[in-house]
């Protein structure tokens, strides 16, 4: 027994479900019975088997069920692309909204340093002017190493 024949009742299970090949006999066989009489591979055979297996009925196709299958299918691509294009653009508004905080941080603490440097010299002049002491109008000078 070779393989095409141990597979032959199964093939023939799955295309007696199919339409258009549940009715396809040759004679006291079905299609695929028949297949494993082509072995031989001669032109004539296979282009018979060929044209044979290949006929189905398109009236089946053009059922109003068939347009609701594809128009189903259709829907969800579109409503899955639509989805990953909705989310490429909240990655890309997070990505900016990460970049405006941070830059917003950055402006914060350095406000916040400026702050404390003015506070601190307030503080020393506050400290001096209640020990007694007076600024002095003559600029500083700077030494140079």
């Amino acid at each position: 027994m070779d393989a095409l024949s141990a597979i032959s009742p199964y093939l023939h299970n799955i295309l007696r479900h199919i339409k258009g090949f549940g009715n396809k006999m040759f004679g006291d066989r079905p299609v695929v019975a028949r297949f494993g009489e082509a072995r031989g591979w001669q032109n004539s055979g296979l282009r018979e088997l060929v044209s044979n297996t290949l006929e189905f009925d398109i009236g089946s196709l053009l059922r109003p069920s068939s347009f609701l299958y594809i128009l189903v299918g259709v829907g969800i691509i579109l409503f899955q692309t639509h989805n990953n294009l909705a989310i490429n653009n909240l990655a890309l508004q997070n990505e900016r909204l990460r970049e405006q905080i941070q830059m917003t941080s950055s402006v914060i603490t350095s406000q916040e340093l400026k702050m404390d440097e003015l506070h601190s010299i307030r503080n020393i002049a506050q400290d001096a002017s209640a020990l007694g002491l007076v600024s002095s109008s003559i600029p500083p000078v700077e030494l140079e190493p």
